[in-house]
């Protein structure tokens, strides 16, 4: 069984990579989503890039030409400000600087002060991190982010440790911003689960021990929508202390591998928002902001990698 079930994996793993590969743009890039300010190729990069730091070795060597490209495409489209974003007109943001960040120290690539400097511009004065600054009437996506702020300490610890202020400043709120329920809300996602997993992977790597539950309890309960909340979900539950049982993992693992398409690709319905700027809790009931899905599923199937691969090494 056991065997049987790698084997499932790596086959699963396999056809991602191919369908990863075969969406790369000629220069390395990788190019989803049409929100308004049009087509995404350096955010969707980082955040592809950063997916795949997690493969197993068995696979890794397979994609290493394509993350090779990938990085140094991305190094070399820093902007003047020493960060990353959406797209050059919009400018930079911290999620998609910090996903930068993470890809390329893991890609062995230098990062420069300036981009430390310009993610660390976006910690706000309770020590989350906003999405964007700088720029008149913001509103709430110049406040802080439960599902940015995670990426972003993380991103900041590459250089300064766990033990530099502003990593600090952040991790406490992250740990003041986890609700009674166990879990964190997403500002920008249509799940919790994303905030949650960035949260979980933020306390682990602080080697922080909290009461978790609530959270455990939550997750065990949680039913995904699509596989993108299914990757989430799973790698939520790998990410927790205790030991999670086979029933909770294992149900969401074949639903996900009965899930992929014959390109390699898992399709996702919309899992994005624009919050409106004068909304600070998009998750409560309330008048619909706009939803997007990737439409070229980069995210998804990236995601869904990343789940993958981190059950592939329990094996």
């Amino acid at each position: 069984m056991r065997s049987d079930r790698k084997k499932s994996l790596e086959h699963a793993l396999g056809s991602s990579l191919d369908y990863l590969m075969s969406r790369q743009q000629f220069d390395g890039s990788w190019i989803d989503w049409n929100l308004p300010p049009g087509q995404s190729s350096v955010w969707t990069t980082a955040f592809v890039g950063s997916r795949l730091t997690s493969l197993p070795s068995k696979v890794k060597k397979r994609a290493s030409i394509s993350t090779r490209l990938a990085s140094d495409w991305l190094n070399e489209r820093i902007f003047l400000d020493g960060g990353w974003g959406y797209t050059e007109e919009v400018g930079s943001d911290a999620d998609s600087t910090a996903l930068a960040i993470l890809f390329l120290t893991f890609e062995g690539k230098n990062i420069r002060e300036a981009s430390y400097a310009c993610l660390q511009s976006f910690q706000c004065a309770d020590g989350g991190f906003a999405t964007f600054r700088g720029q008149p009437g913001l509103g709430s996506w110049g406040s802080s982010h439960t599902d940015v702020t995670p990426s972003a300490v993380l991103a900041m610890m590459t250089q300064h440790g766990a033990e530099k202020k502003a990593v600090d400043r952040g991790i406490e709120y992250i740990r003041k911003h986890k609700t009674s329920g166990g879990i964190w809300q997403s500002f920008w996602w249509t799940s919790f689960l994303y905030s949650t997993e960035g949260a979980l992977s933020l306390l682990k790597a602080a080697d922080l021990d909290i009461d978790l539950r609530a959270t455990r309890t939550t997750l065990l309960q949680t039913r995904p929508q699509h596989p993108f909340e299914c990757a989430l979900l799973i790698s939520g539950f790998l990410l927790l202390p205790d030991t999670v049982p086979d029933q909770a993992i294992w149900p969401r693992i074949d639903e996900l591998l009965e899930g992929q398409e014959s390109d390699g690709s898992w399709r996702s319905g919309p899992m994005l928002r624009v919050t409106r700027r004068d909304c600070l809790a998009p998750w409560k009931p309330g008048d619909p902001d706009p939803l997007f899905g990737d439409q070229n599923h980069l995210f998804t199937t990236a995601t869904v990698v990343d789940a993958i691969s981190k059950v592939y090494r329990l094996l």
